[in-house]
């Protein structure tokens, strides 16, 4: 009999995951040493099942040459046992937790889910289930071989943590605040799932040596810290992330402005993607920002797909959008989006774009929301709609629920409560509880372009080092 999503729905225990490679790569034609599975499977009985619930695989020692799910469970529990031997001088999370004990004590049994079973819809990593608890039993979904080593052994500690009664509560800010399941944290020191999970991969950096894997973990370590947790640990304050006139990526959280970086070139966007930022060189470079003072260099699709547009397009974008399987740039009469083969465009008729719209609590939403030059926001299309014949589905219209603010075009919450904006002609203004927009002297006429809601601090960024 097939499993019934709804009847497990609130029971199950989610953890989303960004679609982002990790260190500790397969390599898919080197068997296992017969000796680390005979280890392991002495440890965890490990199943398969198919998307009915049957139980299609047993694994034994004789599998040591798989070359997929198996062998990343293996690889993964492997990973947790070298990690957890690892001490963190001065670590932000202050525990000193060994998780594979930790996990041998909590788990006897994982069963490994194709991406078609039911409870795997949402592109969750893993589940437990309340009945399943006194068995030990955590479920693993294996995403079509795309879950990397290191994002499989985070899900197995996150999973592991449930076993203690830890659930999740609905999100206050954020990436999964929309959901309708709960899926944050209250907070780091309640010491639930995702916090288990954070002090793994803070483990994880302090392990790796390559620099584009530290870059790579640190991304999952972003996301985490911006989405995952309603009271925001580590220090981080609540505020905005801007571009100014100058080319500086700023930090204002009510008090006081922090210079995160100084580029000596033209910068023609700065976008947020999955908990941390990007910024778009003129150039055709694209660069992220992973709580590090180096800002890393991003190669692949999207910096690909952005040098293919012109010099001249470059120079004229006014935003970036980059969510839901879109990478689009807005210009000042058409938005240009990448499609399968080429570029589509979506022309403007009578509207005058200034931003994409960010939601000042952080949420995420299933279209691209533009704000106007009135301060009226407008629902677009997906890009792949820009092409048809019927006006139902290509045109633009007003989504009246989130035209807030209409006297500046982005702003964000400070820690102290103020609002941050951007007003006329790029002027940083504030406005208290109550009061009115005006002009803030802090900022002595400094420009900016625009102001994305953020939680920063230095902290965690010297940590990370």
């Amino acid at each position: 009999m097939r499993l019934d999503k709804s009847f497990f729905k609130s029971i199950v225990v989610l953890l989303m995951l960004c679609p982002c490679t990790t260190a500790y790569a397969v390599e898919k034609d080197v068997c296992l040493s017969p000796g680390l599975v005979k280890s392991m499977l002495s440890r965890f009985d490990i199943t398969a099942i198919d998307d009915t619930g049957k139980e299609t695989k047993k694994y034994t020692a004789a599998d040591k040459c798989d070359k997929d799910a198996f062998k990343k469970t293996i690889l993964a529990l492997e990973q947790i046992n070298t990690v957890s031997i690892q001490k963190i001088n001065n670590a932000p999370d202050g525990k000193g937790i060994d998780f594979f004990t930790y996990i041998n004590e909590k788990v006897r049994k994982i069963i490994l889910m194709p991406e078609s079973s039911s409870l795997c819809g949402f592109n969750e990593g893993g589940v437990v289930l309340d009945p399943e608890k006194t068995d030990k039993i955590i479920r693993l979904c294996i995403i079509n071989g795309r879950m990397p080593v290191s994002q499989l052994a985070t899900v197995i500690v996150h999973e592991a943590r449930h076993m203690d009664g830890y659930k999740h509560v609905k999100c206050t800010h954020g990436l999964y605040k929309s959901f309708s399941f709960p899926e944050c944290d209250v907070s780091f020191e309640e010491q639930g799932s995702h916090a288990y999970a954070m002090s793994y991969l803070l483990r994880l950096h302090n392990t790796l040596k390559d620099k584009d894997d530290k870059f790579r973990v640190r991304t999952l370590i972003a996301q985490s810290i911006e989405y995952s947790f309603n009271n925001v640990p580590f220090g981080l304050k609540k505020g905005g992330l801007m571009l100014d006139s100058k080319n500086r990526v700023l930090f204002f959280d009510g008090v006081d402005i922090s210079v995160i970086n100084e580029f000596n070139d033209k910068i023609t966007a700065l976008v947020l993607n999955l908990g941390y930022p990007l910024v778009l060189h003129e150039n055709g470079s694209v660069q992220a920002y992973t709580f590090s003072d180096n800002w890393s260099s991003v190669a692949g699709s999207l910096t690909e797909n952005y040098q293919k547009l012109d010099d001249d397009t470059r120079g004229k974008i006014l935003d970036v959008y980059i969510d839901n399987g879109e990478k689009c740039y807005l210009l000042p009469l058409e938005l240009i989006c990448s499609g399968k083969e080429r570029f589509v465009n979506f022309k403007f008729d009578g509207l005058s774009p200034v931003v994409f719209y960010n939601a000042p609590d952080m949420s995420k939403y299933s279209l691209m929301l533009v704000k106007n030059k009135n301060g009226r926001i407008f629902v677009i299309p997906g890009s792949i709609l820009f092409n048809s014949n019927d006006k139902n589905f290509n045109s633009a219209f007003e989504d009246k629920k989130h035209s807030l603010e209409p006297e500046v075009s982005s702003y964000a919450e400070c820690e102290n409560g103020d609002l941050i904006g951007v007003g006329g002609e790029g002027a940083v203004v504030v406005k208290n509880k109550g009061g009115e927009w005006k002009e803030d002297s802090r900022f002595n006429g400094v420009t900016v372009k625009k102001i994305i809601p953020y939680y920063w601090s230095k902290q965690l960024q010297d940590f990370l080092k």
